[in-house]
């Protein structure tokens, strides 16, 4: 099974970070396929800028929230 893991927290020795490295580790020794995205170590912006908002209108998304929601996609079961 494939899984994606949203993870967004700014220091490596957080609780957080330790509960990330326990259910990645777990869920691989399982067998599973595990990718994480660090939304901090990719310097993601999670703020919508009045350029990404136009461009969203225009139908266009910005590259770095279309990487993101390509990842998500890829990881959905098809219906």
């Amino acid at each position: 099974m494939k899984h994606l893991v949203v993870y967004a927290h700014p220091y490596a020795e957080s609780f957080n970070h330790a509960i990330l490295e326990t259910a990645v580790k777990a869920l691989r020794q399982n067998g599973h396929e595990v990718v994480v995205r660090d939304l901090y170590a990719l310097g993601f912006q999670p703020v919508l800028t009045p350029e990404d908002t136009a461009a969203l209108r225009a139908g266009q998304t910005p590259q770095d929230i279309k990487a993101e929601q390509d990842y998500i996609a890829e990881r959905m079961p098809s219906h």
